[in-house]
């Protein structure tokens, strides 16, 4: 599906897995200076605008985060300022000009607790798919070691569905740790469309959300060509 406006994707109070690609998909994240910088943005604006960081995981050119939002336009201006500061010290610190985050940011929505944690899984063994390491453990940059060994993480707020596993930390650190090896013992290799549609979730879910979203999208389209008619109409002689 081609690119979409985020607002008709994105409501209030929703649950979101955003990636974004480096431009020309170069290796501007590769350092792990530049790992931080991005670490430390998001940890200090993410309170500011009301945003809950759930997992992430950053790659050598491209970062992947989990979260809530409580509102649809801060949670786009909290990734504006971030990716905009980004892009300033990343450009300051390389000598370059010109765009570090191409395009614009993806943002699935996620529909359900069960889905979430698909997903945080899913990116934990991003590493792995890229054969950078054999376990997620042993990659750096990546929410699992709060998860699977309660690791402190000033970044991250426990997901729902990840409190929903045990009545204490040890059975819930267990039960995702081996959410995670399943997945590596299974189907660790498929690739998931998690950041290519709009939408994550059951199938029906995905299919009457992706409707609405046409819909609105053809409404604007309507409404748009109507504005610029009478506009036209109006200025001419």
């Amino acid at each position: 599906m081609p690119s979409q406006p985020r607002y008709l994707i994105i409501d209030d109070a929703s649950t979101f897995h955003v990636t974004w690609q480096c431009h020309n998909k170069d290796w501007l994240l590769k350092f792990n200076w530049a790992k931080q910088i991005y670490y430390r943005l998001l940890l200090k604006y993410k309170d500011r605008y009301g945003v809950l960081i759930y997992s992430y995981c950053f790659m050598s050119n491209h970062p992947h985060l989990t979260g809530f939002c409580q509102n649809k336009e801060l949670f786009s201006d909290f990734f504006r300022i971030v990716n905009s500061q980004f892009a300033r010290i990343i450009n300051k610190q390389l000598g370059r000009r010109g765009q570090v985050v191409m395009d614009r940011f993806k943002s699935p929505k996620i529909e359900t607790d069960e889905d979430l944690l698909k997903v945080m899984t899913y990116i934990d063994l991003n590493p792995k798919r890229a054969r950078m390491t054999e376990h997620p453990k042993d990659y750096a940059w990546t929410s699992f070691h709060y998860y699977a060994y309660g690791k402190e993480d000033p970044l991250i707020t426990p997901a729902p569905s990840y409190l929903a596993l045990g009545f204490n930390s040890k059975e819930r650190q267990n039960a995702y740790l081996e959410l995670v090896e399943n997945v590596l013992k299974n189907d660790w290799k498929e690739k998931k469309p998690y950041s290519s549609m709009p939408f994550i979730g059951n199938p029906d879910w995905v299919l009457k959300k992706n409707l609405q979203l046409r819909a609105s999208v053809q409404s604007a389209k309507v409404s748009w060509k109507e504005r610029f008619r009478q506009k036209f109409t109006t200025s001419s002689p």
